[in-house]
């Protein structure tokens, strides 16, 4: 998980911590989210930074994204990061402005949405803080151990933190995790692996947990997930199960969101998956085979399999006719593709990244539903993509967009009521959030291109 902190990490920030309530209405609300002030964006629920939007022109700092209530979005400018748990009644379009005069903190259309508390000037400018702006912040960065100058300021302000999201990064096994918990009750909970899990006795103070991203998989976590009775959506990254170990969930019973990433599971039978479960994300899961669990899974909305090659009977997916969001298997060849495409005629968002096999563009056409198109594709195949009059979204990858700006150009036309963006990943293969930090500067010259 260091990786996509230290890369995402200084901006775990706007992780907004606040409660997305969910409901259990079968049909899966997808909004198409315009953000102004990132260079970068992506869905970190359902894509894990596989892919995601990135601005075209330099003077334009605009991306757009699907996202469902409750996803988490992770946003970048330069060498600044920003997470936000998405709320509808923030609006579908988003302004975010980056503040780093005395520490780093995030407005979200002009309310402050996160903190970094790293340092003295940190806490100064936290002391600072109106009740206004007390109220509105929505998640602490905490970069370091916990000290006791840290905890006197916190408990301070106790009353106002309650519930706040925290993202928890180079703890050094810091002995004052409880009492930080103790203090915020926290809603949002993003910990790497360099802090210690609290123990059973004092798993009370995450009773109000609703998002919880850890690395790996202990003991612990089936503990902390066991005594969080509200938790909605769980990350579990790089979860590496010995022989015969299972991820046991079955007993939270409002769990919604699953996603898992870089695991090297080899079956989705090494999960215990509780009836809640909605939205199954299996993001770079390499190793991934057997989903025949699916079998016993019909009440999906969302499945995401986006870096999942070595999964060759996709056919599973047949019967999930409710679900409403498909990422693809990269190993799903143009018949496996047109056999599911001709049966889930409920999907509005289907995401094709890295499906290499695919050529035949065609089925989406009999897709009267779909909203959003994500895709890596071949020059030839932006002609297949004119018809698709339903479509809002069009994201396609970076590279097609710089080699064919004629194409594009002609596509724009052919469909001007749909947006067409560019797209591109971060993932930088296994381990790439404990590098992602480091490649910053690769990455700001990646996006910053000339207008």
């Amino acid at each position: 998980m260091k990786t996509l902190r230290k890369s995402f990490l200084p901006l775990w920030f706007a992780l907004a911590s606040m409660s997305p309530g969910c409901n259990d209405r079968s049909n899966l609300e997808v909004d198409i989210i315009k953000i102004e002030g990132v260079s970068w964006a992506c869905n970190i629920t359902t894509s894990f930074a596989a892919f995601g939007s990135v601005f075209e022109t330099e003077n334009e700092n605009e991306v757009m994204l699907p996202a469902s209530e409750g996803d988490l979005l992770y946003m970048m400018l330069d060498d600044l990061q920003f997470y936000y748990r998405y709320l509808p009644q923030n609006g579908p379009q988003l302004k975010v402005a980056f503040d780093t005069v005395q520490t780093v903190s995030v407005y979200l259309n002009n309310k402050l949405e996160f903190m970094e508390l790293s340092g003295p000037a940190s806490l100064e400018a936290f002391r600072q803080l109106t009740k206004q702006e007390f109220k509105q912040l929505s998640t602490l960065y905490i970069d370091g151990p916990v000290t006791e100058d840290l905890l006197s300021t916190l408990r301070y302000h106790e009353a106002a933190l309650t519930g706040k999201g925290l993202v928890l990064e180079e703890g050094t096994g810091s002995e004052n995790i409880s009492d930080l918990l103790s203090i915020c009750r926290p809603r949002m909970l993003i910990i790497d692996d360099s802090w210690s899990m609290p123990e059973p006795v004092d798993i009370n103070y995450l009773a109000n947990l609703e998002l919880l991203w850890v690395e790996g998989y202990s003991p612990v976590l089936s503990k902390v997930a066991q005594y969080s009775k509200n938790l909605e959506s769980l990350f579990v990254e790089g979860w590496k199960p010995a022989s015969g170990e299972t991820l046991k969930l079955a007993g939270i019973e409002k769990l919604r969101n699953l996603t898992i990433a870089e695991s090297n599971l080899t079956s989705l039978s090494e999960i215990e998956f509780p009836s809640s479960i909605r939205n199954l994300h299996m993001i770079s899961c390499e190793t991934l085979s057997d989903i025949s669990k699916l079998d016993e899974m019909n009440g999906l909305s969302r499945l995401c399999l986006t870096g999942c090659g070595m999964v060759y009977e996709p056919l599973h997916l047949n019967h999930l006719e409710s679900l409403q969001w498909l990422s693809f298997p990269s190993s799903i060849t143009d018949t496996q593709f047109g056999q599911v495409a001709a049966t889930l005629t409920k999907l509005k968002v289907v995401e094709l990244i890295g499906c290499d096999e695919i050529s035949d563009l065609a089925p989406l056409q009999s897709m009267t539903k779909l909203t959003t198109l994500e895709l890596q594709l071949e020059k030839e195949q932006l002609l297949m993509l004119d018809s698709l009059v339903q479509v809002e979204l069009i994201i396609l990858s970076d590279e097609v967009f710089q080699s064919n700006p004629e194409c594009i150009k002609e596509l724009r036309a052919a469909l001007p009521d749909s947006k067409i963006v560019p797209g591109s990943g971060l993932c930088l293969g296994s381990g790439w959030l404990l590098l992602l930090l480091p490649c910053i500067l690769l990455f700001r010259a990646l996006f910053r291109r000339k207008s």
